[in-house]
């Protein structure tokens, strides 16, 4: 199962930038909905279907956009909507953080029930946590979507 905080952002840095061979996975497409596809800045489609296929998690369970509609209110989906909150904030600082769910939100990752659910998180996480200065990259995006990806699973399994 894909745990994102088995990955190491080096470990994604290098698949950001890689020419691995193609995925047996298919995601659904932002071309022709309502989400806009993704900036040079951003993972690709292609990226996202390897990070898929890499974690061994059966795309089917991701459905249509959004793939998290809403977030699973479970313990294990709350330690990892934490996790990655945590990894945000300290990564990024709250502005950025919050940046970051309004894209995952325009591109179809989060609904409008998860984005708010993790958006509500980040105060109690700039509250307890030294914010990072940093900027958010593609790593830390194709990161996001190994998040996005696990409470899918999560939320399915309930």
């Amino acid at each position: 199962m894909l745990d994102p905080s088995d990955y190491d952002t080096d470990e994604l840095r290098s698949l950001a930038g890689s020419d691995a061979t193609e995925s047996t996975v298919t995601l659904p497409r932002a071309d022709g909905s309502t989400y806009r596809p993704p900036t040079p800045d951003e993972p690709s489609h292609e990226q996202c279907e390897r990070l898929v296929a890499i974690g061994g998690v059966d795309p089917a369970a991701l459905g249509e956009r959004p793939y998290l509609p809403t977030f699973p209110d479970v313990p294990e989906g709350r330690r990892v909507g934490r996790d990655w909150i945590v990894h945000l904030v300290r990564t990024a600082g709250e502005r950025e953080t919050r940046d970051a769910l309004d894209r995952y939100r325009a591109l179809g990752w989060l609904g409008e029930d998860a984005a708010a659910t993790l958006a509500a998180r980040v105060d109690d996480a700039v509250a307890a946590l030294e914010p990072g200065d940093g900027e958010l990259d593609r790593a830390d995006d194709l990161l996001g979507f190994a998040h996005v990806v696990r409470l899918r699973a999560i939320a399915t399994r309930e």
